[in-house]
């Protein structure tokens, strides 16, 4: 994965940066009493957060961001990716983060297939992806690039501003096999990011979109627009044999 880690760092930095954890901390605060595994743990913002009332194991591969990380976390750091996972005991885990992660790894379906197996029976596994429709909806409107919105409706892969080239799939082909089974989505960067970024430095913008986000994110067809979708998945060994 090519990765601009500064760039990364000042979006995170911004109220557009900001406000997507707010709205996804929104989305997670109902995780407690849990042992939970992050993939993907990045900068530690989402691990940080569940570490308050859970038990939180964090895996990223990258050891620059493991180093940027806040230093008064409070869960568990490993360093790995997949073959790190392929070491942890099955259904060590009540629930699983992967968040914006299976766009940038060489095999998103060998990583859900351990992330199955690391589940135990009934257990969640909360994945946010990009979202092709909101991503053309930002492309064409807060970007005003016409050109490469037609060159993604033609199929060309989404560069990020930071992360490099991000690899779009489809969530229920990567699943259609595995004990791993759709409950609720939800969106994530609806309306704010189809906005100026002027509109988000004046006092109360974070407030005020924070509320409109906040009251349709479970809700089609808002959350159909949206740049990034949150899926809540459950395992359900007996899915495999009805399938």
């Amino acid at each position: 994965m090519s990765m601009n880690l500064q760039a990364y760092k000042n979006h995170l930095e911004q109220p557009w940066g900001k406000i997507y954890y707010d709205i996804l901390f929104r989305q997670l605060e109902d995780l407690k009493g849990q042992r939970i595994l992050d993939f993907g743990s990045g900068f530690g913002i989402v691990a940080n957060f569940l570490a308050e009332k859970n038990e939180v194991v964090a895996v990223e591969p990258d050891g620059a961001m493991i180093a940027e990380r806040r230093q008064d976390f409070s869960y568990e750091q490993l360093q790995g990716s997949l073959d790190l996972l392929h070491k942890l005991p099955d259904q060590s885990f009540d629930a699983i983060v992967c968040h914006n992660v299976l766009e940038y790894v060489p095999d998103p379906k060998a990583c859900l297939q351990e992330c199955s197996r690391l589940l135990r029976e009934g257990g969640q596994l909360s994945l946010v992806k990009h979202h092709e429709v909101g991503r053309i909806l930002h492309i064409a409107v807060f970007e005003a690039d016409a050109d490469k919105a037609l060159r993604l409706l033609a199929g060309e892969n989404y560069q990020t501003h930071s992360m490099g080239e991000a690899k779009l799939y489809q969530l229920d082909d990567l699943i259609a096999d595995l004990p791993l089974q759709t409950e609720h989505y939800q969106g994530l960067r609806i309306f704010y990011g189809l906005q100026d970024n002027s509109f988000k430095t004046q006092p109360g913008w974070a407030q005020q979109m924070l509320a409109v986000e906040k009251a349709v994110y479970d809700r089609s067809p808002y959350r159909d627009i949206a740049a990034f979708q949150h899926f809540w998945l459950k395992k359900d060994a007996a899915l495999v044999e009805g399938r």
